[in-house]
């Protein structure tokens, strides 16, 4: 007779849900990809842009000119304050998938322990049964031959 887990269902269970928390911890490990990518690239974009405007005022030191210079960059700090303040938001959503994450292994890897466990003991009484038999049939051998 085979080995059968009867919590196989609950480890099954327990395997998927951890599959599930592990989905969607590298759906939040990309969108902190992206947002970390948007977010190097607009740094560079405003340098670039930084570069054009000192430039530019070089050539000509126009009030109007400096004034708008300003106010690009006090629009471009906001924005990448915005920015970063999603960045951290999605780390810290990251950072509590990973927790998540690793409560359903966790979960799942008691559930997988138990049921080697279990393997190990029916493994054990099998072939203690098993031996049991190959004793009976040497005895019962030995019996039928002492008796002729």
């Amino acid at each position: 007779m085979a080995f059968r887990y009867p919590l196989q269902s609950v480890l099954r269970l327990r395997a998927s849900l951890e599959r599930q928390e592990e989905q969607r911890l590298f759906a939040i490990a990309a969108i902190v990809a992206k947002l970390s990518r948007d977010l190097e690239q607009f740094d560079d974009a405003r340098l670039e842009s930084q570069r054009a405007v000192l430039y530019e005022m070089a050539e000509s030191s126009s009030g109007a000119a400096i004034q708008f210079a300003s106010l690009c960059d006090a629009a471009a700090a906001e924005k990448h304050g915005k920015m970063r303040i999603q960045l951290i938001e999605a780390e810290r959503l990251r950072t509590q998938q990973v927790q998540l994450y690793r409560k359903a292994r966790q979960k799942r890897e008691v559930f997988e322990s138990l049921r080697k466990h279990q393997a190990m003991i029916y493994e054990r009484e099998a072939e203690h049964r098993e031996q049991e038999r190959t004793d009976e049939a040497f005895l019962i051998r030995r019996i039928i031959t002492h008796e002729e």
